[in-house]
């Protein structure tokens, strides 16, 4: 996990020196995108469902074994979910490369796509983020 985590500082971080804002949101639109095809895959396969907001929470469970976010669902409705991050491995790497406090935003934009995928009209924000100093993060898809 420390590579990946390290490729997204690095690609953050220099399009942030590079191109400045402009660049950050084109990052995190371009991570959008690529979110709504790995989300589309996922309804695919049968790990997400269209309209259901709580399978989005049981398909990041279900990816534990890969990524290591240990991931509790702390609300699920048909307009809301809220999923609460209380273990993060890409962190330590975020922070060990100088990456800004706001680096969650854009490469977290990744599953805002997978949200959309399940129900195009979810946006996704990061009310609580550990890279901003908080205990933990909370992810909240709503409608």
């Amino acid at each position: 996990m420390a590579t990946l985590a390290s490729a997204h500082a690095v690609y953050v971080e220099a399009v942030r020196k590079a191109v400045g804002q402009k660049g950050l949101v084109a990052i995190g639109e371009a991570n959008r995108l690529h979110g709504l095809e790995l989300g589309k895959a996922g309804i695919k396969q049968g790990g997400l469902r269209k309209s259901d907001l709580k399978s989005i929470v049981e398909f990041f469970v279900g990816a534990h074994p890969y990524f290591g976010f240990e991931i509790e669902l702390q609300k699920a409705t048909d307009k809301e979910l809220e999923m609460k991050v209380t273990y993060c491995p890409w962190i330590e790497t975020f922070r060990a490369e100088h990456a800004g406090q706001d680096i969650c935003d854009w490469v977290t934009k990744m599953d805002e796509g997978i949200g959309q995928a399940v129900d195009p009209k979810v946006k996704m924000t990061l009310p609580k983020c550990m890279m901003r100093g908080d205990e933990y993060c909370v992810y909240r898809y709503s409608k």
